[in-house]
């Protein structure tokens, strides 16, 4: 199975995705039909497709962490669920190309945006 199927079927049972079309251009950053393409094809992600579906992820986890403060730990299996993905990615990346940390232009480090 690879990262990219994992993924799905995380985010699919777990709720935060609900079709093919939405997962493809709204996290992947793709058109509507890539994610089937891609699957029937065989393929993993492509390397921006996983970079944007890790930085889809932590900007949902960011604003899950949000509402669980006002929310309590209604949410705490969607969370659990973007921390999987979110490993997941990390492992490709790291295993493909030695990438150790991704730190994107939105994401806050300290005080600071990079």
């Amino acid at each position: 199975m690879t990262t990219l199927e994992k993924t799905i079927q995380i985010l699919f049972e777990n709720d935060l995705v609900h079709t093919f079309e939405e997962f493809s251009e709204k996290w992947a950053c793709k058109n509507k039909g890539w994610l089937a393409y891609t699957r029937c094809k065989g393929r993993d992600y492509s390397t921006d497709a996983a970079f944007n579906v890790l930085r889809e992820t932590r900007k949902r986890k960011e604003k899950l962490m949000l509402v669980r403060r006002r929310m309590g730990n209604l949410i705490d299996e969607a969370l659990r669920a973007l921390t999987m993905v979110e490993a997941l990615l990390k492992a490709l990346l790291q295993k493909r190309h030695n990438i150790m940390e991704c730190v994107f232009g939105d994401d806050a480090v300290g005080d600071k945006y990079i």
